[in-house]
């Protein structure tokens, strides 16, 4: 029999060890309330900002509680900012992950954390609160979005405001957000249920977000003699899931208006790079940086990575002197076309007059590793 585990995630476990961060002066609570946590006594979780609330059933049945302490407005916007200038962090969050980068901030720490609960026993926390804990951390595990909700504000709450900061970040128009618009996942559904998120293989994928359990393999498999590739099939709906968890977000269009050349880039994001490559006959390497270039970029992405043009001087300039700033010894950056470079550090500027971070990679040579930016010192 396998014992059930909790804190399977990083940030499961930094939840995790706050709780034993406080039990330290009385820890023998921890182990009674992981066996409540694994024998299912955990019932009737609600969660709201600053507390998490549930019935432990026990000898008797009692209201256990967990308080978090909320993030004021200055710990909000320096969260959505990171986010904001970074799309691979707003892309980790929509995809289950909590990115290592907001741990400083949205993680709490000993002295965030308040058990209670109505039994008798004195005990912070006591097993009730402590089974509690156990639960929320799986429950942490797979839907991030939780851990906002705790500390303060709601998915939506969080999503919108991540689209006002990115339209005035771009200087475009904000999309208007229907009231009635269907976000993630269906309220009658608890995360913890819904999915359960299991480590992608290494070495295979740009990124690895989490996929629905149940994309995991097909309902019925194709018939023998159809000439359907049973994981080519499952990879397409698990495709098409991540564009439509995507789009309830509110983060992406469908991208089906995309060039073939582009979506290729795309599915190699989260695809398997080698087996992509091989049916496409592309180079290993071309689509590697490709990729790259279309999850920092997009299609504006891949055109950076390609375009080669004589910026001039002028146009050149805000990038020279971000490089100065960069390096010590007056080493002076290099300026061809586009570009301008010092060490393994690249800006490049396009035609609309946006800049651009490429790093050098031993094997693919320059990649794209950041969101453009109107100020390239943004990008150093």
């Amino acid at each position: 029999m396998v014992t059930r585990q909790f804190g399977s995630t990083w940030w499961g476990q930094a939840w995790l060890e706050a709780l034993e961060q406080r039990a330290l002066l009385d820890p023998n609570r921890l182990p009674r309330g992981r066996t409540y946590a694994r024998q299912d006594r955990v019932k009737n979780i609600e969660l709201e900002p600053g507390l998490i609330r549930a019935e432990v059933h026990g000898n008797d049945t009692y209201i256990a509680t967990l308080g978090v302490a909320l993030l004021n407005n200055t710990e909000w916007d320096a969260l959505l900012d990171e986010v904001v200038g970074r799309a691979k962090l707003a892309a980790a969050l929509l995809s289950g992950e909590v990115p290592h980068e907001l741990h400083e901030i949205l993680l709490p720490g000993v002295g965030d954390l308040i058990p209670d609960c109505n039994c008798p026993d004195g005990a912070e926390p006591c097993k009730h609160s402590a089974a509690l804990c156990y639960v929320a951390a799986d429950l942490f595990d797979v839907d991030p979005f939780a851990l906002l909700l705790l500390r303060g504000r709601s998915r939506e709450q969080v999503l919108n405001e991540l689209r006002s900061r990115r339209a005035a970040m771009l200087g475009t128009p904000e999309a208007a957000v229907e009231s009635n618009r269907p976000r993630g996942n269906d309220p009658g559904t608890s995360a913890s249920n819904a999915f359960r998120h299991e480590p992608e293989p290494l070495g295979r994928s740009i990124v690895a977000p989490a996929i629905p359990r149940t994309m995991r393999r097909l309902a019925v498999a194709p018939p023998a003699d159809s000439g359907i590739d049973e994981s080519e099939l499952r990879e397409l709906v698990a495709d098409g899931a991540r564009r439509a968890q995507a789009m309830l977000a509110g983060e992406a269009t469908s991208l089906l208006d995309l060039t073939v050349g582009a979506d290729v880039a795309r599915r190699a994001i989260v695809g398997d790079v080698l087996a992509i490559a091989e049916t496409t006959n592309l180079p290993v390497g071309e689509l590697a940086a490709a990729a790259k270039a279309f999850y920092y970029g997009g299609q504006a992405g891949i055109s950076a990575a390609r375009q080669r043009w004589d910026a001039g001087e002028a146009l050149l300039r805000p990038g020279v002197d971000a490089l100065r700033a960069l390096v010590a010894g007056g080493v002076e950056p290099k300026r061809r076309a586009n570009t301008v470079s010092v060490g393994s550090v690249q800006l490049r500027v396009d035609n609309e007059g946006r800049w651009w971070r490429f790093d050098a990679d031993d094997d693919l040579g320059w990649l794209l590793s950041a969101v453009s930016a109107a100020d390239p010192s943004d990008l150093v």
